[in-house]
């Protein structure tokens, strides 16, 4: 028979142990560390992703934990380089000989920003000093007669070949060519017509149809092409069967130009015109004084954008002598720069 009071006393103490063995003293983690750790104890590395490399020294690990210990607390500090790595950076990187050679000669042949800036702004510079004189010969030419013309490629040389070359570079900057279109028109004739390109200037038509053309103008660039003023030209009476003026109808004396047109083409021959759209006023008045020079209008162009392209044939004949007001077409000026 058990004893109430007894049993209640025997579960007390034993509480009370239990109690007494949970609160155990703490030991703080690193002296607790301390204790675990065997003095002199030696280790072998591992050989593991993170362990340290096999050159480390006890030194440098002992340095990265006093690191690690600082990021854990709080406090960073830049972290010097080590000497060697410092050795390392004053190092300067060494080429072999070959390699040497080959940069240096390939910075002798690749041309630098410095150099071929200047050779950009003086073509630049040349361009527009190219384009400067073909406007102002341009402008001569439209506001003089062609005697004049003639003077003054006769005074200056290189004249002619100044504005050709200015105007190949308004040619460029064109939607389009009209001698390409009147080239064409040339082609669809029969082989056996004789061509006359009034201001043939290089000559190009010449070069591009199967048929004999008479080139001519002011100034002659090449053996085929003869040099004259176009109002009186070298070639036979009614010798042509097709007359060309290609934005050649410059001068104050056109009614002059077609008049000798009008004596070298033969009976029903045919004249083609191109020209600047802008130098037209009135369209009607140019058709009138082509009549008056003895040409009838067989088809006109005025559609196009930038060029008017006319087809007249000649219908009767008329002589130079024959007194007709003078006409021409506006001039092309340009805005002073």
């Amino acid at each position: 028979m058990s004893v109430p009071g007894a049993n209640n006393g025997a579960a007390v103490s034993k509480a009370k142990a239990k109690k007494l063995k949970k609160k155990k003293p703490k030991v703080k983690k690193s002296e607790r560390e301390k204790s675990t750790q065997p003095k002199n104890a030696t280790y072998r590395l591992g050989q593991g992703p993170l362990a340290p490399p096999a050159d480390s020294s006890d030194s440098e690990a002992d340095e990265e934990m006093r690191a690690m210990h600082k990021v854990r607390s709080g406090r960073i500090e830049k972290q010097k380089p080590p000497a060697k790595a410092a050795k390392d950076q004053k190092k300067q990187l060494t080429l072999k000989p070959a390699l040497v050679q080959a940069a240096v000669e390939a910075m002798e042949t690749t041309p630098t920003p410095a150099t071929s800036a200047p050779a950009s702004l003086a073509n630049k510079l040349q361009s527009e000093l190219l384009g400067g004189r073909f406007r102002y010969i341009n402008e001569q030419l439209y506001t003089m007669n062609s005697k004049k013309a003639e003077d003054l490629f006769r005074k200056e040389a290189d004249a002619f070949e100044a504005y050709h070359a200015g105007y190949r570079q308004q040619v460029d900057k064109w939607p389009s060519n009209p001698l390409t279109r009147i080239i064409k028109t040339i082609k669809r004739l029969p082989k056996t017509a004789i061509i006359g390109d009034f201001g043939c200037g290089e000559g190009k038509l010449a070069q591009s149809v199967p048929n004999k053309v008479y080139s001519m103008d002011l100034v002659a660039t090449r053996p085929d092409i003869v040099a004259c003023n176009m109002t009186k030209t070298p070639l036979q009476p009614q010798s042509l069967d097709v007359a060309v003026y290609c934005l050649s109808l410059m001068g104050t004396n056109l009614s002059d130009y077609l008049l000798e047109a009008n004596r070298v083409l033969k009976l029903h021959g045919n004249v083609y015109i191109a020209e600047i759209q802008s130098r037209f006023e009135d369209v009607r008045e140019f058709v009138r004084c082509l009549n008056a020079c003895g040409f009838d209008l067989i088809k006109k162009d005025v559609a196009v954008n930038y060029f008017y392209f006319f087809h007249f044939r000649k219908m009767r004949h008329v002589g130079k002598d024959t007194k007709l007001k003078p006409f021409s077409l506006k001039p092309c000026l340009y805005r002073k720069r």
